[in-house]
């Protein structure tokens, strides 16, 4: 599966498509939350949308996209 270019998940719809499965991510996919940084797609519960947000530096965004995968299997 290819990677998409960033999407907006603060865009209402888009979300929505997202939380449905309409749209479908993978682990790793760079996401936009708001006007900042760029942000790493972990997973959706179906509920809820997760993300790891910029963290100060790229190691520690790294380092917390990681934890996040492990915490989600």
């Amino acid at each position: 599966m290819k990677y998409l270019p960033a999407i907006n998940l603060w865009d209402n719809a888009t979300h929505q498509a997202v939380l449905s499965g309409q749209i479908k991510l993978q682990a790793g996919q760079w996401v936009r939350c708001g006007n900042g940084r760029l942000s790493r797609f972990v997973r959706t519960t179906g509920r809820s949308i997760w993300v790891a947000h910029w963290e100060g530096s790229a190691d520690a965004t790294e380092k917390r996209f990681k934890a996040l995968l492990k915490a989600s299997k």
